[in-house]
C-alpha cells in the first residue's frame, strides 16, 4: 500500500468532524472549507510526523487549530492581550465548577447557531480551549498538547472562557425574554 492510500484511509474518516470544528469557529461555509483544505495540505506535507496512527484525529485537530490561529491572526492582528473581564452577575458566582452551572444549563438550551456565534465572540485564546475541551470532548492533556500550552493554562482559560460564554448566553436569553426557562440550581458551599 502506498503512502497516499494510507494517508487517505487515515484522514478521510475525520474530514466531517474537522469541518464541524471549523464551522463552529467561523460559521461561514467557505472559510471552514478553506481551513479544512489547508489542514489536509499541511497534514499531507507533514505525514511522516504522525507517530501513532491511533492518534490521527488529535494530530489533525492540532493542525487545524494552527491553521485557524494563523488565519485569525492574519485577519485581526491583535496587539494586546484580551482584557480581564469581571462580572457582577451574581448567578455566575453561585456554583462550584464541578457541578452543572450557568454554562452547562445555557449550553443545553442553545441551538448550534447561537452557540457558534457566542463562541466566536470569545477572545481567541478562550474560544480555542472551550471548543476543544467542551465541544470536541478532549482531555485537558490533549488540549494542552494541541495548543502547546501548560495544562494549568488550559484549565484557567477554560474557566474564564466558560464564564464569558455563560455570561454571553445568559444575556442573550434575557434579551430574548427566555430567562424563565433557565433553571439553575445552586451548588453546595465548598
Amino acid at each position: 500500500m502506498n503512502q497516499q492510500t494510507v494517508f487517505q484511509q487515515l484522514v478521510r474518516p475525520w474530514c466531517d468532524r474537522l469541518y464541524g470544528v471549523a464551522m463552529r469557529y467561523t460559521g461561514r461555509r467557505e472559510t471552514a472549507e478553506d481551513w479544512v483544505q489547508e489542514t489536509l495540505l499541511r497534514a499531507w506535507r507533514d505525514f511522516d510526523q504522525l507517530s501513532e496512527q491511533i492518534a490521527t484525529y488529535a494530530w489533525l485537530l492540532k493542525i487545524i487549530d494552527h491553521v485557524i490561529a494563523d488565519d485569525v491572526r492574519k485577519q485581526k492582528r491583535r496587539h494586546q492581550l484580551a482584557p480581564v473581564i469581571t462580572t457582577e452577575d451574581r448567578i455566575l458566582h453561585t456554583h462550584q465548577s464541578a457541578e452543572p452551572g450557568p454554562f452547562e444549563e445555557t449550553l443545553r438550551q442553545q441551538d448550534s447557531e447561537q452557540l457558534a456565534a457566542a463562541v466566536q465572540a470569545l477572545p481567541e485564546d478562550y474560544a480555542r480551549v472551550v471548543m476543544l475541551r467542551d465541544m470536541e470532548g478532549l482531555s485537558y492533556r490533549d488540549v494542552a498538547e494541541i495548543l502547546a500550552i501548560p495544562r494549568g493554562t488550559v484549565m484557567s482559560r477554560l474557566s474564564r472562557g466558560r464564564r464569558l460564554l455563560a455570561k454571553t448566553l445568559l444575556n442573550k436569553a434575557r434579551q430574548d425574554g427566555h430567562t424563565d426557562s433557565i433553571r439553575i440550581h445552586p451548588g453546595k458551599e465548598r
